[in-house]
């Protein structure tokens, strides 16, 4: 597919394909988008087999496969940490399912919409520099969100996936409160 046996930093993978880990296989990410992958076989987005796959602050969504479309593990477990893909990783910490919410996915601008629920939903420890994918700031609002794009809009500094879940406002009103 798209990387094999590497460590990506900011970076997207689209529109690759593979029988086994059409976006990745056997990778470790660390802020990555990794959509619209197909494998023929396993693992659309990422898969993983005798070479141990571990991804931070990655959105892994919108791939196809017969076996795991967003990923797949045949014998070593994957970490997942601070992550969104769906169905909800077994390993890892902080990861959610809920789309990502692009600005244009269609169109291929997978910038977050201002709602989406991966903004200050990743972990500053896993942020791999200063700077994402548009080299502008990885840390805004204080938390780095989920994804090779930090959304660079006013808003709150929690997690707008937390703030969602209780149907509380993302534009920095409920902070205080």
């Amino acid at each position: 597919g798209g990387a094999f046996l590497s460590t990506l930093n900011n970076c997207t993978l689209s529109g690759n394909s593979a029988g086994f880990g059409g976006g990745a296989y056997g990778i470790i990410l660390n802020n990555c988008t990794l959509v619209g992958n197909w494998a023929t076989n396993s693992g659309g987005g990422v898969f993983n087999s005798v070479y141990p796959c571990t991804w931070n602050n990655t959105i892994i969504y919108f791939n196809t496969a017969p076996n795991g479309a967003n990923y797949f593990s045949e014998w070593e477990p994957i970490v997942q940490n601070f992550s969104c893909t769906t169905p909800m990783p077994t390993n890892g910490v902080g990861n959610i399912t809920n789309a990502p919410l692009f600005v244009d996915y269609a169109g291929g601008n997978l910038r977050l919409q201002s709602n989406s629920p991966c903004i200050n939903a990743g972990r500053n420890a896993y942020a791999p520099g200063p700077t994402d994918l548009d080299g502008l700031p990885h840390v805004v609002s204080g938390t780095v969100d989920i994804g090779a794009y930090e959304f660079q809009g006013p808003g709150s500094v929690i997690s707008y996936a937390w703030l969602q879940q209780y149907g509380l406002p993302t534009d920095g009103s409920a902070d205080a409160t």
